[in-house]
Parts: structure tokens; sequence; C-alpha cells
């Protein structure tokens, strides 16, 4: 009996498993989520209680969580935040340009007609 494995079509989205079948940068991702959330639920635990501990814990833990997970299109969410900021930080109003090529032909002929001038009157 012959046994079958399907093999992606893009090779490109196959990533190497580094340990507990997570990729290197999600390992990294979680490690830091860790560092920043189990202190903060330590040190609000008394303030908060344990319900408040945990909510502060998520929501300092969660960007570095979700640049770990999050790819879409084969970006991932710190590029789109990134492609984000780009965007809004641009001018919103666009100018429509165009460009006389008849205009600028031109210029150059008459640019070139005054280099030849100028050029016989520094021989003289």
């Amino acid at each position: 009996m012959a046994h079958y494995v399907q093999i992606p079509k893009d090779l490109n989205d196959i990533k190497q498993k580094f340990m507990f079948g997570l990729t290197k940068r999600q390992v990294v991702s979680f490690g830091i989520g860790g560092a920043l959330g189990i202190p903060i639920f330590f040190l609000t635990r008394g303030l908060l209680g344990t319900s408040g501990a945990i909510f502060a814990m998520g929501a300092v833990a969660a960007p570095a969580l979700i640049c770990g997970l999050y790819k879409k299109n084969g970006i991932f969410f710190e590029q789109v935040i990134r492609n984000m900021f780009c965007y809004f930080k641009r001018s919103r109003k666009r100018i429509y340009r165009t460009v006389n090529l008849y205009k600028c032909i031109e210029r150059q002929i008459e640019y070139d007609k005054l280099k030849r001038l100028l050029k016989r009157i520094e021989r003289e």
C-alpha cells in the first residue's frame, strides 16, 4: 500500500520548524511577549486582582504575539504598520501635472543654439 504526501505548490510557504512546531520568529515573539507580560501580571495582581492582572498582561504581551503570528499576503504585522504609517504621513492632495514633450524639445533646441553661439563668441 502506497503512502502519499501532499507537497505545497509554492515552496516559499514552507517554514522550518524550530521548537514545538513553531518557527524561530514565533518562538522569539512568544518569548518577548512572556518577558513583558509575566512581570506585569505579578506587579498588578495585588492592585487589580487576578482578572485585571490577566487583562493587563494580555494587553502588554499582545503586540509582540501579533508580530510573530500575523502574516497576510507574505507581509508581517510590523511591515503592515510601517506601510500604514507611511501612507497616512503622505499628503492627501495629489496634483496632476502633464509634461509637454514638444515644449521640452523646443527648449533643448534653443539651448543647443545658444551653446553653439557661445562657442563661436569664445573663439572670436
